[in-house]
């Protein structure tokens, strides 16, 4: 009776020792798994920073491209053209807005095609132009390809003109320079992925619509990237200063 006892307890042993290695093995191929899934998700927002990067970059290649082009330029700055709307006195604070629209031949061609928002008091204004500038999630004319994943949209305004001293000559003041006055344009490029968010599509419209891309000092207002940075939708943003070089005369 002894020795069938002493069997029955190896038996036992066995088993536990088979179940722990199954459950050693189990919380192994766990960790594996959940490095992997970290590892993807590493690899996927790397891939979709870069992504908005290079499609917020595009924005600023382009336009530098077409600005080389003296008519091209010219054409800016009369008429409705992008930079001539943005320079008027009257427009001062104002952003011009258009979405860049994978289907539209020239996303540049004027101010027609874009809208204007801007602070007045505590009140955003976006009606004075329409609002078919502005991207709209739901819209898929509004994406730059087929697969409806990137939209990006562009704000335009006058650039500040406080340091246009920088620009005169040694024993020049402003006041009594013959030289015509700087002008500068700051234009603003914002790529998103709605689809990597949980926010309700009409919630990152209204951030694309109602915010500027600058902050007012009288107002201290969120600005556009504050609203999608808010609602965790993935974005880039990129902002460059230019001064207007003089139209050559041919």
């Amino acid at each position: 009776m002894k020795k069938i006892k002493a069997k029955k307890s190896q038996r036992g042993a066995t088993l536990i020792v088979v179940l722990v290695m199954l459950v050693l093995l189990t919380l192994v191929g766990l960790w594996a798994i959940r490095g992997s899934i970290t590892s993807l998700k590493i690899s996927t927002n790397a891939q979709v920073v870069a992504l908005l990067k290079q499609t917020s970059d595009s924005v600023f290649f382009t336009l530098e491209n077409k600005t080389d082009d003296e008519l091209v330029f010219t054409n800016m700055r009369i008429g409705d053209g992008m930079l001539n709307y943005t320079l008027r006195p009257e427009n001062k604070g104002k952003e011009l807005v258009f979405c860049v629209r994978g289907e539209t031949a020239d996303n540049f061609v004027g101010s027609r095609i874009g809208s204007v928002v801007y602070w007045q008091g505590n009140a955003i204004r976006n009606t004075d132009m329409g609002k078919n500038g502005f991207c709209q999630v739901g819209r898929t004319a509004d994406f730059l390809s087929g697969r409806n994943a990137v939209l990006t949209q562009v704000s335009v305004r006058a650039g500040s003109s406080d340091r246009d001293w920088e620009h005169l000559m040694e024993g020049d003041d402003k006041e009594t320079s013959k030289s015509t006055g700087i002008q500068k344009v700051v234009i603003t490029a914002t790529s998103l992925i709605p689809k990597l968010s949980n926010s309700d599509d009409s919630k990152i419209n209204e951030c694309l619509s109602n915010f500027t891309s600058f902050k007012d000092n009288l107002v201290q207002n969120e600005t556009v990237t504050d609203c999608l940075a808010n609602l965790n939708v993935p974005y880039s943003t990129q902002e460059m200063e230019y001064t207007m070089k003089p139209v050559r005369a041919s």
